[in-house]
């Protein structure tokens, strides 16, 4: 058991100290501390292969069992549609919702070096509350709870899988200001919480992510909000049908998401 005094003395520079850190026999105190460290999150490069890479052994330090998850996911969907890919086992086995069963777990989800960022960018006040539309296994929950600890999350998650996981995690570390929901963002019953960030990382069809910035505009019809929107298709639709939102941040270090800013009330 690694013992808590030996924190301080740690040193987490290159993906090899992760790997070693991964091999240790972590309890879950243990676990928790390191979430509360800005360097567990930094990569030693800044390329997408260190940055995955890293994510990866992240995720198997916290206790996450994701690639067992994704992979019965796969087995399920492929019951119903043997020769698909992930562009068509989610649909085929979540009522056609893209849930994108199937994709690399790392292209599934936003590196935790990348959160970090998008986290540091949007200069959060206390007390401010950030909603992720399509959370997956609500990485962001992890880091927000670790360094940001005036404010709180709301994850939202189409497959229960991936939401129970989280909040597995979640709950072993301890983390009450984080959560995750099953939801169908596409139902057109679904209720958009009031938040003052939400994040979008192409989680649908046009049609509902159109819809779930609709959404995001009436909210900022009574507060200010931010957006952050990680894939190039949400943007391309913003792009499309959106102006009212004004962009106040397109990755200059990071290509992959752009952060917009809107508030239409007096």
């Amino acid at each position: 058991m690694l013992q808590l005094e030996l924190f301080p003395r740690m040193e987490l520079r290159t993906l090899s100290d992760f790997q070693k850190l991964e091999g240790v026999s972590l309890s879950d105190s243990d676990k928790k501390i390191l979430t509360t460290s800005l360097e567990f999150y930094q990569t030693p490069k800044t390329n997408d292969v260190i940055r995955h890479q890293h994510a990866l052994i992240v995720d198997k330090i916290l206790g996450f069992r994701m690639k067992y998850i994704e992979e019965m996911l796969v087995a399920e969907a492929r019951g119903f549609d043997p020769d698909g890919s992930h562009e068509t086992w989610g649909p085929s086995l979540h009522d056609g919702a893209q849930t994108w069963v199937g994709l690399e777990l790392q292209i599934l989800q936003t590196p935790y070096s990348e959160i970090y960022r998008i986290l540091q960018l949007l200069r959060l006040r206390p007390y401010q509350h950030v909603v992720d539309l399509g959370a997956a296994y609500g990485r962001m929950g992890i880091v927000m709870n670790g360094l940001f600890i005036k404010n709180t999350f709301t994850g939202y998650e189409f497959v229960r899988a991936r939401v129970d996981e989280g909040n597995r995690v979640y709950q072993d570390l301890n983390m009450t200001k984080s959560k995750l929901i099953t939801a169908d963002l596409s139902d057109p019953n679904f209720e958009l919480p009031e938040a003052d960030v939400y994040f979008i990382y192409d989680y649908g069809q046009v049609e509902h992510i159109d819809r779930t910035l609709n959404q995001i505009r009436a909210v900022s019809e009574k507060r200010p909000v931010k957006i952050v929107v990680r894939g190039k298709f949400t943007r391309r639709i913003i792009a499309d049908r959106h102006e009212w939102m004004g962009l106040t941040y397109q990755g200059k270090l990071e290509e992959l998401f752009s952060i917009y800013v809107a508030y239409k009330g007096h």
